[in-house]
């Protein structure tokens, strides 16, 4: 393996996370042997905390837990507490900001984003503005980023989620995950009951600090 095919599959490393999994092992190994991608793994780890980091310190309307379990027959797999809320709260707060951009900019100009960033979607294999199908997972995204939730053991919860409205996605078999946006109005109806489920979506690739989305979604396959 070399320092290209490494970097492209750190772009979905996430630090403290997937330090043990296998997939990024070799990576991993070649980061440590190039100072280079050293170098370019710290920092890209160093963004990825720093958003997490951010996440946590949204401020949320004391209200707004209660909001969104309000009518939840399903309880959390951990014990439901202030703080939990908060954090899925949180994470909504801050999908619902990226989302809020992405929109913004494909209204204002359909133009792919910078070359820097196309060019770091290349090596990714998932360039800003490419059409891609995935087949993959899907996601309730506000668990999913707050606390790495995801699988069959999450899937009543996830289903509950989705159907209340909260960001849908896809967790493609490399890892990459998807906030998914369809084209004329919200999948969440059609993707609630497929919540840890496997289904294939084309869309055009977004990416915005470090989140990918895929915008003008098609399901090809449930």
């Amino acid at each position: 393996m070399d320092s290209r095919e490494a970097k492209a599959i750190l772009w979905i490393y996430r630090p403290g996370i997937d330090d043990d999994d296998p997939q990024f092992a070799e990576a991993l190994a070649e980061a440590e042997r190039n100072p280079e991608l050293r170098a370019w793994l710290f920092e890209q780890g160093k963004s990825y905390n720093d958003i997490r980091e951010k996440l946590r310190r949204i401020p949320v309307p004391d209200d707004l837990g209660e909001k969104i379990v309000r009518g939840r027959p399903i309880a959390f797999p951990r014990p439901t507490t202030r703080a939990r809320i908060w954090q899925i709260a949180a994470a909504v707060a801050l999908l619902g900001g990226i989302s809020g951009f992405f929109l913004r900019d494909l209204v204002k100009d359909r133009r792919l984003l910078s070359q820097t960033r196309a060019a770091a979607g290349a090596a990714a294999g998932t360039a800003d503005g490419s059409t891609v199908t995935v087949t993959g997972e899907v996601l309730d995204m506000a668990c999913y980023i707050a606390f790495n939730l995801s699988g069959p053991d999450h899937a009543d919860c996830a289903r509950t989620c989705i159907k209340n409205g909260l960001p849908v996605g896809i967790k493609a078999p490399d890892g990459k995950a998807y906030l998914l946006i369809g084209a004329n109005e919200p999948l969440n109806n059609r993707l609630a009951d497929y919540a840890a489920k496997t289904i294939t979506v084309k869309g055009i690739v977004r990416q915005r600090d470090g989140f990918f989305m895929l915008d003008q979604v098609t399901l090809e396959k449930l």
